[in-house]
């Protein structure tokens, strides 16, 4: 049996490429994408998979899926392209910043280094961001 990506459940985490988001932030990506397949509780399609910038911005569907981006705008160019139009939804002195669309389809965390983006990913998950995020996407239509 072959695993399928659901366009309206399947959250996207996505890194940048290149040797450092690699390094830095793609263990921080698995981390959270952990986080996102215990709240999916195993529900068909309720699940996180990683990807890179390229791949997503390269994906004739990418618009569909539900996605968090990992990393700032330097290291990840769907940061990049998302940052200026996702409000702040919590930061901590200009150090670490997690923005939320309102309708819970993209969201970004980052921060100036990987330490700030590692304490963006732990906040997210730890006070109820990443909970938020996942009943907006997962919210019974």
């Amino acid at each position: 049996m072959g695993r399928y990506f659901d366009l309206r459940t399947t959250v996207l985490i996505v890194v940048g490429h290149g040797i450092l988001p690699e390094e830095e932030d793609r263990p921080i990506a698995y981390d959270l994408k952990r986080a996102v397949n215990a709240r999916g509780a195993g529900a068909e399609g309720r699940a996180g998979v990683v990807v890179t910038d390229v791949w997503i911005m390269n994906h004739e569907l990418q618009e569909f899926f539900p996605a968090i981006a990992i990393g700032g705008p330097g290291v990840n160019a769907f940061t990049a392209q998302l940052y200026e139009e996702l409000p702040v939804t919590y930061t901590c002195d200009q150090q670490l910043f997690i923005q939320v669309a309102t309708d819970g389809k993209r969201a970004a965390l980052w921060g100036m280094d990987q330490t700030g983006t590692r304490a963006a990913v732990e906040i997210f998950v730890k006070e109820g961001f990443l909970e938020r995020f996942l009943d907006l996407c997962w919210r019974k239509d």
